[in-house]
């Protein structure tokens, strides 16, 4: 008699450990999904010093605005204010810019400052040379997508969120140099970077922000 309510009671026991068992499965399917959409995730970067297109052209070129605007604003150069300066405007390469970023710092270092940038053969008191670091486009792609688990014949995941990040991006620093004793200052490392960023997913896509 006492055999038969151990077996009975053994049996009742097994019935919990069963139901817990598949209690667990659901939580352990969520986790190896959520695992999936995590690992599917990727980046890419690119940078291009290439100006094709209306857009690559405004991102370049407004930040380098906002660059010049910055690169003006340094104690180093704002203390040159009333004097007269050759200047200079260096890169590792030729670039497209270079002539327009020329005239333009030339432009605003006289705007802004009363800075005037003399003919080279012209005796001065200062020289100033910009040294660019970058002067081109940045893009950025972020994806997320889970397996497709045959839904999609042609496809083995499926993209569930992507942001795209195109960016121009201007970045450098001066030097002035004393031309009486040869003494040098230089300014902080400046970045000025515009953004356009679009979200898309599989119903719908909007921008972050949009170039104006």
């Amino acid at each position: 008699m006492d055999t038969h309510k151990d077996l009975h009671s053994g049996a009742l026991s097994a019935v919990p450990q069963r139901q817990s068992m598949k209690s667990r499965r659901p939580a352990h399917l969520a986790v190896a999904l959520l695992s999936a959409c995590v690992l599917a995730g990727c980046s890419t970067r690119q940078v291009s010093t290439t100006l094709e297109g209306s857009t690559a052209q405004r991102l370049v070129t407004y930040s380098l605005d906002q660059f010049i605007e910055d690169l003006t604003a340094q104690p180093e150069i704002t203390a040159l204010e009333g004097k007269t300066v050759h200047l200079g405007v260096h890169f590792l390469s030729d670039h497209p810019l270079m002539g327009y970023a020329t005239r333009l710092i030339a432009a605003q270092l006289n705007m802004s400052n009363d800075i005037r940038v003399a003919a080279p053969a012209d005796p001065v008191e200062y020289e100033l040379d910009v040294f660019f670091n970058s002067m081109g486009t940045d893009s950025d792609d972020f994806g997320l997508s889970v397996p497709s688990f045959g839904l999609v014949a042609s496809a083995e995941s499926i993209n569930i969120l992507a942001l795209d990040m195109y960016h121009g991006v201007t970045e450098g620093y001066a030097i002035v140099k004393t031309t009486a004793d040869g003494s040098l200052q230089q300014t902080e490392r400046v970045l000025a970077r515009i953004r356009k960023d679009n979200v898309s997913t599989p119903v719908i896509d909007f921008p972050l922000n949009q170039v104006k």
